[in-house]
């Protein structure tokens, strides 16, 4: 086993055994009975991470043993978001984060800077006055400042008021001498001097009291992009143009100029100690420099882009890279190597380039930012990635730690996000939607997701790797159901416009639309053997459809209110409707004939779900309950009682042993349907989790849809 020489000898032999017992689950699972049924036993270790792999290796097997152990066994304890398919409409291009951990502050493209509460994610305050892009934000370390830069040439200096107070920040001046855009800001560990670089080439020092220019740095050629002090606060380093420059504070002397880079120079830093900046450039290389007798240490080669950002780990053994070659690199900074005998290499996850660095107040963990619209948490113990927060517009340009280290924020091409590490982890976001999602719904080949949304879109997307495939446009209203053919080859997708749309995915072209409806389409469901499509509108009626030439079968009235659901039973024998009416209704799809009516919500039914066998339907209700159903007698089985708000979707697991329900609480739940107890919350929606679904081959994976834009993917990889 590799050694790891960044964790004390107990937690390597922790390490190892942990390995070791899993290797041996592995085997076990190959040799019959006997060690089958040791992995059943491992589903109840201690450790997590043995029982994860037990849970692993048995997901798949058929034996009745087998079955047995899962259906009382919590698989979802270790579901993750696994990535995240959405966006948000406004451009960031910084975020700092206030020295308690309570506000937040992002600059962006609207020329203004917004105030966020980090607990809440309540947005306080908008700041206004810049003419342009806000490029950089800074708070000072002692908390009473925001300082920002922006592409008007100008910085603002802003007063942070008490809590209580009625106005949460004010403009104390505006500093004016760069000629061009602010492209950088921070302030001194002592909170007296500000700095900012710019592409005029200088760099300003400031006077926090005064607002005075105290002397103008002057030695670069071209641009400058980054600036850093460094611990003591008597030297500052910047990086721009080709060149990286050590300065004195105190006299603005300039200490140094290292040389050597062939190209821009885009992030600098200083080690812990002082003793040493490393320089991350365009030239793909990062250089270490020693400060104290202005030499050349090292240059580390390896990364095949440009180098965005460099940051060393806490203790200042390792340094971090991070570039557009879509990855970060670990560093000896002792041999100037990617350590050959430790976990900790390359960490390779982003789909594109990665931009910004951060390291947590613990040292153990590293965020990194990333073009491809996330962030990711990884493990600088073990080199593992542990969660993906994001799911951004736009591409992430900073991130920052809290002071606890309990939460984070990012700044990007999107919106403020903030997350905590210790409840809905994401473990990987992408983008695309940018709007309220409707519906959601899996193909029944397993390969694709498909989501609905507010703005008339429909969007099909890769479920293995999140990769938007297909774009569907057409319809002049909002998407508010989409399905699946069960062949997986065609989409149905009813709208607010009074239409349904029917398309090939094999050429993302529409094939016909169906119109009779006088009203919206809230649901549509596709028979599971025929070529019959089923649809509910806010007409209060149902109608039936040909597939294949488009004509209209029948309609089914019964409804008193909007049908909110339709759904064929798994052996295609009857058809189920749900009503804002509050009933759910049984209906011989063939004949029209309404075979009976459930009632017992005291509100309307949003939502409804077969069980595989389908002797039981699960509806979710307006008034927050879920309800089981027999359909044999027609009776209620019971009620689930968790959510604080409506439940607006439900569906069942592939073995039915488990139910999922979104809510307008913003929450997912699972419920064991044995015990009617809830099994999993997760909570990394931020709006009304509007669709659920399970992946149709398997339990492996859960989507979810909501009203904050985003598709999320959960499961175990």
């Amino acid at each position: 086993m590799a050694n790891h020489p960044t964790q004390p000898v107990h937690a390597q032999a922790a390490i190892a055994d942990i390995e070791a017992r899993i290797d041996t689950l592995t085997t076990a699972a190959k040799q019959g009975p006997s060690g089958l049924e040791q992995v059943i036993k491992a589903l109840k270790e201690e450790s997590e991470p043995v029982q994860r792999a037990a849970y692993l290796l048995l997901r798949n097997r058929t034996e009745l043993e087998v079955r047995k152990a899962l259906q009382d066994y919590n698989p979802y304890r270790f579901f993750k978001c696994i990535r995240t398919m959405g966006g948000h409409s406004s451009r960031i291009y910084s975020v700092a984060i206030s020295p308690n951990g309570r506000l937040v502050a992002s600059g962006s493209n609207d020329n203004t800077i917004k105030l966020w509460n980090l607990e809440t994610g309540e947005e306080l305050g908008i700041l206004s006055g810049h003419s342009d892009w806000v490029d950089s934000v800074a708070f000072s370390p002692d908390g009473r400042f925001l300082a920002s830069g922006s592409g008007d040439a100008t910085l603002k200096l802003w007063t942070i008021h008490e809590e209580n107070s009625p106005k949460i920040a004010s403009l104390k001046q505006t500093l004016t001498g760069h000629s061009r855009w602010v492209t950088s800001v921070t302030f001194s560990p002592d909170s007296q001097l500000l700095v900012s670089g710019s592409k005029d080439n200088t760099i300003k020092l400031w006077n926090i009291e005064t607002g005075e220019e105290i002397r103008t740095l002057e030695g670069h050629y071209d641009w400058v992009y980054s600036v850093a002090f460094s611990p003591d606060g008597k030297q500052l380093v910047s990086g721009g143009d080709s060149t990286v420059k050590l300065w004195n504070l105190e006299t603005g002397e300039e200490l140094q100029t290292f040389t050597g880079h062939r190209d821009w120079v885009y992030s600098v830093a200083f080690s812990p100690d002082g003793q040493q900046i490393a320089s991350g450039s365009e030239d793909g290389t990062i250089k270490l420099w020693s400060v104290s007798d202005h030499q050349a240490i090292a240059t580390l080669t390896g990364h095949t882009g440009g180098v965005n950002a460099v940051t060393f780990s806490l203790e200042g053994r390792l340094l971090i890279s991070a570039s557009a070659d879509d990855t970060v690199k670990l560093w000896n900074v002792e041999t100037g190597k990617i350590p050959e005998d430790s976990a900790l290499k390359i960490l390779r996850g982003h789909g594109e380039w990665v931009s910004s660095l951060a390291i947590a107040p613990d040292g153990r963990q590293l965020i990194s930012g990333s073009g491809d619209r996330t962030l990711k948490v990884w493990s600088l113990e073990t080199g593992e990635e542990l969660r993906t927060l994001g799911g951004d517009a736009e591409w992430v340009d900073s991130v920052v730690f809290t002071p606890d280290g309990q939460m984070v924020g990012s700044g990007s091409g999107a919106d403020t996000a903030k997350w905590n590490l210790h409840s809905g982890e994401e473990l990987r976001s992408l983008s695309g939607i940018s709007s309220w999602v409707e519906d959601i719904a899996v193909s029944p080949d397993g390969s694709r997701v498909a989501s609905g949304s507010e703005d008339g879109l429909v969007k099909i997307w890769s479920l293995n790797s999140g990769v938007l495939a297909i774009l569907l446009s057409g319809h002049s209203e909002g998407v508010w159901s989409v399905t699946f053919s069960p062949d997986s080859k065609l989409l149905a997708s009813g709208s607010g416009d009074e239409t349904i749309k029917i398309w090939n995915l094999q050429t993302g072209k529409e094939i016909r639309t169906l119109r009779g409806h006088s009203y919206r389409v809230d649901a549509v469901a596709m028979h599971p053997k025929l070529p019959i499509l089923a649809s509910g509108s806010a007409d209060e009626t149902i109608k039936l459809w040909n597939l294949d030439t488009g004509v209209e079968i029948s309609t089914l009235e019964g409804h008193s209110d909007a049908v909110s659901s339709v759904l064929f039973s798994p052996d295609g024998e009857s058809l189920a409707s749900s009503s804002m009416d509050g009933t759910i209704k049984l209906w011989n799809w063939n004949t029209g004939e309404e075979l009976g009516t459930l009632e017992g919500h005291s509100d309307a039914v949003n939502s409804i779900s077969f069980s595989p066998t389908g002797k039981t339907i699960a509806s979710g209700c307006e008034d927050g309950t879920i309800k089981l159903w027999n359909l044999l007698t027609c009776e209620e089985r019971g009620t689930l009682s968790a959510h604080s708000e409506p439940v607006n979707s439900v569906a069942f697991s592939r073995d039915g042993y488990q139910l999922a329900s979104g809510s307008a609480d913003s929450t997912l739940k699972i419920w064991h349907l044995r015990t009617g107890k809830e099994f999993r919350m997760f909570s990394g929606h931020s709006n009304w989790v509007n669709a659920v679904a399970f992946s149709p081959s398997s339990s492996h994976f859960i989507v979810s849809g909501s009203a904050d834009g985003t598709v999320k993917v959960w499961g175990v990889e």
